[in-house]
């Protein structure tokens, strides 16, 4: 059956910044596939809430609580989960932050934060991850980056700085970990109703609404077919590209 190369039966997922927004119903949707997902995040609370979530609706899911700025965090959740399921199929480096500023105004500290949280947390998570697939001779990695990694913003220097950055780290890593048999994909969201989306004020709404073809923001459910695409045996062909899900906000 076509259908069954989507399935995610007996693979291990970790989703970093599964706590809420888009991560959260990335995890929903990898476990809805079949997958036992490893949900991870700072907020140990939320984590806990979006496991339950997916144990609920009769999926698999555990919390382990992980800075992904942090090496020795990150050491310990990938044995954890190793130690736990003997294996790691499917990473979703998805954790980030997205403060807005005029590049004047960046502070230092802002940018450390926002390169080490986004772009560092990301080469930190595929090194550390990969490794045991380089074992395995097998895995799956997906990098969320952003519309606005190919896009410009006035108002989000670092921001951009740090999406781009992914989208080019996602080229290189599929190019060096092809003959392992590892698939290195990216994902560019475009504006989705989330917790980010809400602090938009409503000039920038009216832009978005002329911006986007589909004159709408994205519901996050509509990210997750294409993460269980990229996750799963239908994609297994395909690396180093980066798929746009943002209404057509990219097309001009």
């Amino acid at each position: 059956m076509i259908l069954d190369l989507f399935s995610l039966r007996s693979k291990v997922a970790i989703v970093t910044g599964g706590s809420k927004g888009l991560g959260r119903a990335m995890a929903i949707g990898l476990g809805d596939a079949g997958a036992q997902v490893v949900v991870v995040s700072r907020s140990k609370n939320l984590i806990e809430e979006a496991s339950n979530e997916i144990i609920k609706k009769g999926g698999k899911a555990i919390p382990v609580p992980a800075d992904v700025t942090k090496v020795e965090d990150i050491e310990q959740m990938a044995k954890t989960v190793a130690d736990k399921f003997g294996k790691i199929d499917i990473l979703i480096n998805n954790a980030g932050i997205a403060p807005m500023n005029k590049a004047l105004n960046i502070s230092i500290e802002e940018w450390d934060s926002v390169i080490e949280t986004n772009l560092k947390s990301v080469f930190l998570m595929a090194r550390i991850v990969g490794e045991r697939m380089i074992q395995q001779k097998k895995g799956k990695i997906i990098n969320i980056s952003s519309v606005l990694g190919k896009m410009a913003s006035n108002t989000a220097l670092h921001y951009c700085a740090s999406k781009a950055g992914i989208i080019q780290m996602t080229k290189a890593l599929a190019l060096e970990w092809a003959g392992f048999g590892i698939n290195v994909n990216c994902i560019a969201p475009g504006f989705f109703e989330t917790e980010m989306i809400k602090e938009h004020d409503e000039t920038q709404r009216k832009f978005l609404m002329f911006k986007i073809p589909f004159k709408r923001t994205g519901k996050p459910e509509e990210i997750v077919g294409t993460v269980i695409f990229l996750a799963s045996e239908a994609s297994d062909y395909i690396t180093g590209e980066t798929i746009f899900v943002d209404g057509g906000y990219s097309i001009w």
